[in-house]
């Protein structure tokens, strides 16, 4: 299974929310660490990251170069 990488995750919350997250992704046990760049002025000032439950959560991945042009992990 990936557990790093660029993508969203869409993270399905306790009282029926739902949140699309986008960034560097990775799974560690059983959280999702999601890693934003933020920025001011259009330029990257900062990165926040958020912990969320990995049972909660469902993650697109976006493909890496090395697997467009067909290698694998």
């Amino acid at each position: 299974m990936k557990t790093l990488g660029t993508g969203e995750v869409v993270f399905y919350g306790m009282d029926q929310t739902v949140q699309r997250l986008q960034g560097e992704v990775q799974i560690k046990d059983t959280r999702v660490i999601l890693s934003e760049i933020i920025y001011f002025n259009g330029k990257p000032n900062g990165m926040r990251e958020i912990n969320l439950p990995l049972d909660r959560c469902v993650i697109h991945w976006q493909p890496e170069v090395y697997e467009e042009i067909g290698f694998t992990e």
